[in-house]
């Protein structure tokens, strides 16, 4: 038994990228001037393989070339850009969002070889419902057929015991609208009153005692007057 063939690969380069490509495969790369619908021409070629065979190019295979088709231009999620500098107050903030083509690669072309995708299988039509059988139904003999006469069924004799009457029942009475129940008055505990409130009589307080009136102050002392002292006298001898 044979071994099973891969399917042909090409690793192509653009955008400043490298990316594994096969025929059918829906590829994103970095936008591209080209229109959609248009077919663009990948000579950015660095390697091939598959089906048993691997050329590796120098930087690129001659020959080889990547086809495409442009199927959209569109724009990547947004993201947020922040720029923070400390201790000067410096902030920014903004968004991006990065545009892209959308490829679909149709075919890979390489020494005079052209490698397309498979040709999709065609779908397998849809089985029919099977018809429903008609039911058999009691319907009258056709004049043609041949009647056969049908054979007596034998009586069942009656029973003997006779049948007891079933008991009459009561007539539902006409459902009245029933008043409502009024509410239970709740039984309020007798309280005793309670007495009142009694005013404190306090007794005036007692006068304090006068304090006593401040000495008169006394007389300031009168000084002595000083006794001035003897004159002496010397006697010579």
């Amino acid at each position: 038994m044979c071994p099973r063939r891969k399917p042909i690969y090409a690793i192509i380069r653009t955008g400043g990228k490298q990316y594994r490509v096969e025929p059918a495969q829906v590829l994103d790369v970095d936008r591209l001037q080209a229109e959609v619908g248009a077919t663009v021409d990948l000579t950015d070629v660095l390697f091939i393989g598959g089906n048993g065979e691997a050329q590796v190019g120098a930087p690129r295979v001659e020959g080889a070339r990547v086809v495409a088709e442009v199927l959209d231009h569109l724009r990547d999620d947004k993201i947020h850009v922040f720029k923070y500098k400390n201790k000067t107050r410096y902030r920014r903030r903004y968004g991006h969002r990065q545009p892209f083509t959308r490829l679909t690669i149709r075919e890979i072309v390489v020494g005079g070889q052209t490698f397309a995708a498979p040709a999709e299988k065609p779908k397998r039509p849809a089985r029919r419902p099977k018809a429903a059988r008609p039911e058999a139904t009691a319907e009258t003999p056709d004049v043609g057929t041949p009647v056969t006469a049908e054979e007596p069924v034998a009586e069942v004799p009656a029973a003997d015991e006779a049948a007891k009457p079933k008991r009459a029942r009561a007539p539902k009475a006409a459902a009245t609208a029933e008043a409502p129940k009024p509410r239970r008055a709740r039984a309020s505990a007798a309280k005793t009153p309670k007495p009142a409130a009694t005013k404190k009589t306090t007794a005036p307080k007692a006068a304090a005692p006068a304090k006593p009136k401040a000495k008169p102050a006394r007389p300031p002392r009168a000084s002595k007057p000083r006794a001035a002292p003897e004159a002496t006298t010397e006697s010579g001898e």
